[in-house]
């Protein structure tokens, strides 16, 4: 039986991720630096799984608990289920949204610098010292793959899949929009303001349409071509 989800529910477990998340990088992350050589990305991607996995985890075991037990019962109860046309086309709505006002974040950031000599917002997080992937370094990036699954697909299933879905608040995607931003304050202010617009557009498109793969779809074709473009150097 699904379960009903109150604000506060849900408040508590973004906190504790929230949390959790800002423990590792002054934890996990400079005893990698220490330990690890290659380029420092590779201890993000290493961070990365001890953050996501448990994100990914926590949402199985709590559809589970519900009583699923077998793998469709799971799928469903997480909102993992095939794409209705209407699905596709708020995803793909939504996806151009987050673009063009993340394009309008960067082209106001570069009109500041240029202007007024404001510097320009960050890609990088503040504790990964990104160095562009060169020759055998690139191989790096099959260490990132699963990474990125259980980064996105992680934190769909348990935000929108399991919490959102299950929220009995009226209008509760404007809740998890705002404690899923929250949720990125370990990244510093200037992803945090590069990240505004998906952090609303995801849950709203979660809401209209219940698809946690539309969700899914946004999220992974916005993050996986930027990081990518950022850890090859195209873009700073």
């Amino acid at each position: 039986m699904k379960k009903s989800i109150s604000a506060s529910h849900a408040s508590v477990v973004f906190a504790g991720f929230t949390a959790y998340f800002f423990l590792l990088p002054i934890t996990l992350h400079p005893f990698l630096s220490a330990k690890l050589s290659w380029n420092p990305v590779l201890n993000w991607f290493i961070t990365g799984y001890f953050l996501f996995v448990p994100i990914f985890s926590f949402a199985v075991i709590a559809v589970r608990k519900e009583g699923r037990g077998t793998a469709p019962a799971i799928l469903e109860g997480l909102g993992m289920r095939a794409m209705s046309t209407r699905d596709w086309k708020y995803a793909a709505a939504g996806l151009a949204l987050v673009f063009v006002l993340t394009g309008l974040i960067f082209g106001a950031s570069f009109a500041l610098n240029t202007l007024f000599g404001v510097r320009e917002l960050s890609t990088e997080p503040w504790f990964v010292k990104l160095s562009p992937l060169q020759g055998i370094e690139r191989l790096l990036l099959l260490v990132w793959l699963p990474m990125f699954f259980f980064n996105i697909v992680g934190e769909e299933v348990l935000w929108r899949g399991y919490i959102q879905k299950r929220m009995s608040t009226r209008h509760g995607w404007l809740i998890c929009a705002g404690l899923w931003w929250l949720f990125h304050l370990p990244f510093g202010l200037d992803l945090m303001i590069m990240l505004l617009p998906i952090t609303i557009v995801i849950p709203y498109v979660f809401d209209r349409t219940k698809s946690t793969l539309a969700c899914v779809f946004i999220h992974g074709t916005y993050n996986g071509p930027l990081f990518v473009a950022v850890a090859l150097g195209v873009m700073a």
